[in-house]
């Protein structure tokens, strides 16, 4: 089958189509509802997912949530001429009526979500829906925000939520997702990818309440929190002025610089910093320095080729922190030992597993999305490829890492 690749800013124009072996196409499951799982045992584990992870119960895996938004249609028209125009603007609007799973969510708002100059495409429209800019001390279900990601180039929309799946049994800080369903003024608009915002109730989870008050980076270099705070960039600067291991290591953690860098490179994300220096935060953690947040996961897995090499760097200019490690050897055993670790967790009899329920639950609720990109038959092909994808990614890791290892 030939794979094609979608590009979403410069850094990743000029990728290479992938061509591979799919193999038997599996049969795909039957579709769900936005209702509780009647499995029991099922509904232990994806409980026990969300204690380990500490996620809000909005991101439980067993359902999917269900929100639905009564809006003027003058500010509904108002977010449709945004998403038209594409230069950017992301005004709040305020939702009239908002209930998730039948609860009412009082003086919530939305706004447009991702990035125009690439994505803003067809109908179907992305959001953030936040529940405290009137009140910034509310929250719903511990959480100040949600994001419904749906762009044109994942059809499935799971690649997100697998991927954070990953990131959380590999020991990282994933975003808590799972999929959502949205009904605009009682009409169903369209089944997304539910997470949770990198802010500060991501950091606390992650890091505790005492080490969440450090300066979180977007893309390394944009402040994404304390931006009404006089803060102080010299940190930032110096980590950017040198890109030798003398020069950052001191500055935060290596160890799990490699770890999120090993992640990215075995998903493998095709839009991350590991292949394009792209779509990651630095987190400035008051005790540990400078941390890597792996962040925007749906250009993963089958969005670039089965058999990229995780020991190679695509674009080796624009990942300099990552370039100057692992030209060290003693980073670049510690990488592939990493590498190594992970690959217990990738493909494994869980992920598959997972996957196939993900699989279940959406299916139907994606095949007769309203505003969709795409027509029956290329949602059945991404939708059959994407197991297959993961199986032969893990064939090829079987083949490469325990090599790779044993050369050192």
């Amino acid at each position: 089958m030939i794979l094609f690749v979608l590009a979403c800013d410069e850094q990743t124009a000029d990728r290479v189509d992938a061509t591979y072996d799919t193999g038997p196409v599996t049969e795909v499951p039957g579709g769900g509802d936005g209702g509780d799982d009647d499995d029991d045992d099922n509904d232990d584990e994806t409980d026990d997912d969300e204690e380990r992870w500490g996620c809000s119960d909005l991101f439980n895996q067993s359902r999917l949530p269900i929100y639905e938004v009564e809006i003027d249609e003058g500010d509904w028209h108002h977010l449709e001429q945004q998403w038209k125009t594409s230069d950017g603007t992301k005004d709040y609007v305020p939702i009239e009526e908002l209930k998730v799973d039948g609860e009412e969510v009082p003086d919530a708002m939305m706004r447009l979500k991702g990035n125009s100059s690439c994505c803003w495409y067809g109908d179907k429209m992305q959001f953030v829906v936040a529940f405290n800019e009137v009140n910034e001390d509310a929250r719903f279900h511990g959480l100040r925000k949600v994001a419904f990601d749906s762009p044109f180039y994942e059809p499935t929309v799971l690649k997100n939520r697998l991927a954070n799946w990953y990131l959380h049994e590999v020991g990282l800080p994933g975003a808590c997702t799972n999929n959502a369903l949205l009904y605009v003024n009682g009409e169903y608009y369209g089944i997304y990818a539910h997470m949770e915002e990198l802010d500060r109730e991501f950091l606390e989870r992650h890091y505790g309440d005492d080490n969440a008050e450090g300066d979180l980076w977007k893309y390394g270099y944009v402040l994404d929190n304390h931006e009404d705070e006089e803060v102080d960039t010299s940190r930032i600067e110096q980590f950017w002025s040198s890109y030798s291991p003398d020069d950052t290591a001191p500055m935060g953690e290596p160890t799990e610089w490699l770890s999120e860098w090993a992640a990215e490179a075995m998903l493998p994300d095709g839009d991350g910093y590991w292949c394009c220096g792209h779509n990651y935060y630095l987190y400035d953690h008051p005790e540990r320095g400078f941390l890597w947040i792996p962040w925007d996961k749906d250009g993963t897995f089958d969005w670039v080729a089965y058999d990229l090499d995780p020991f190679k760097l695509i674009y080796p200019d624009y990942t300099p922190h990552m370039t100057y490690m692992l030209a060290e050897p003693e980073y670049y055993r510690a990488y592939t030992e990493e590498v190594m670790r992970q690959l217990e967790f990738y493909g494994s009899d869980e992920m598959m597993t997972a996957l196939a329920e993900m699989q279940e639950q959406t299916y139907e609720w994606g095949l007769t999305d309203p505003y969709r990109y795409y027509d029956e038959a290329t949602f059945q092909y991404y939708w059959d490829d994407l197991p297959v994808f993961v199986q032969a990614r893990r064939e090829f890791l079987d083949y490469v890492v325990p090599r790779e290892l044993e050369s050192l």
